[in-house]
């Protein structure tokens, strides 16, 4: 069984929607989803239509995103919700309004879905991961609210006595989730955000969200090594960078970010055959090939921070 993992990112979510376009155009299709934050909300919409068309749709709601739909009134609301201890920098009813407006016809539980879905929150109170997708009556936005509750920005999501906030806290790329529900072949989709290039102009959302990246990326690193080698698995790590530095609440850039994720997947599948070709090599042959690719990706990786040091 094929399955899509979807990491959460963010405003950077569009970088998903170039990747999963290339995948399925070259006949790569999920046979499950899971998904944390964003990467839920992409996994979902995707669930409902696992084809080239679900892509198209997701395309056309990532270019209409406007960022009073996700964080409305801007730095001043911020400030008055900071100030007034409300537990959140962002009321939450536009976010719930845009996910209901999106939601097709007649999909409002995870049983309406097409393919498997489980979306991953996580409980405020244990730390531990809570699931959505195990049973079919739960309710998709109530999902998608508690899994993209990120810490400061929304407060928890109240559910079943349960204080939930965003994914990302206990699983941001919850492979773990597809093996166990029986995913033989995984598409890791992984979005990797950088910090704020300025110093001098870090927000408390940044700090936050940088400081959460950073714990993301301990557990990230400890879940790779261990399902790299896992039997019986074949795992698919694609990484995900935006080519400049966003704020957090910049949604203006989706065609560019898809660009780039369409980039990161292709150049995946290129590597990945030239993997599967090696393999038929003598091993000399192999080795040279490998010290060509790492070459590549330190002069590639090189011109890429030095683009971006040119734009800051």
């Amino acid at each position: 069984m094929i399955a899509f993992v979807l990491s959460g990112g963010g405003n950077l979510g569009a970088l998903q929607i170039g990747a999963l376009r290339v995948l399925i155009d070259a006949g790569i299709l999920p046979e499950m989803l899971v998904g944390t934050s964003v990467g839920a909300v992409n996994a979902a919409f995707l669930a409902t239509d696992p084809t080239a068309e679900g892509v198209n749709q997701l395309t056309r709601i990532w270019k209409g995103i406007k960022k009073d739909n996700i964080y409305p009134g801007g730095p001043l609301n911020m400030a008055w919700h900071l100030a007034t201890q409300q537990g959140s920098l962002c009321p939450r009813k536009n976010l719930a309004s845009f996910l209901q407006k999106h939601t097709p016809e007649g999909i409002r539980t995870f049983g309406d879905m097409q393919i498997p879905l489980f979306v991953v929150a996580t409980d405020l109170l244990t730390g531990h991961r809570y699931l959505f997708g195990d049973d079919p009556n739960e309710h998709i936005v109530d999902a998608l609210l508690a899994s993209t509750s990120i810490p400061p920005v929304f407060s928890p999501w109240f559910y079943q006595g349960r204080l939930l906030v965003d994914g990302g806290v206990s699983d941001n790329l919850p492979i773990d989730v597809a093996v166990e529900k029986g995913a033989n072949e995984i598409y890791a989709i992984d979005i990797q955000r950088d910090g704020p290039m300025d110093d001098g102009h870090w927000n408390v959302v940044e700090v936050a969200t940088l400081s959460l990246m950073n714990l993301i990326a301990q557990q990230r690193n400890r879940d790779l090594s261990f399902y790299t080698s896992y039997p019986d698995v074949t795992l698919h790590h694609i990484v995900l960078c935006a080519s400049k530095t966003l704020a957090f609440d910049d949604f203006n850039h989706s065609d560019e970010l898809m660009e780039n994720g369409r980039d990161a997947a292709r150049a995946y599948l290129v590597e990945l055959e030239s993997i599967r070709t090696m393999g038929a090599m003598p091993q000399p042959q192999r080795s040279v090939m490998r010290f060509l690719n790492q070459t590549r990706d330190v002069i590639v990786h090189f011109i890429s921070n030095f683009s971006l040091i040119g734009q800051s």
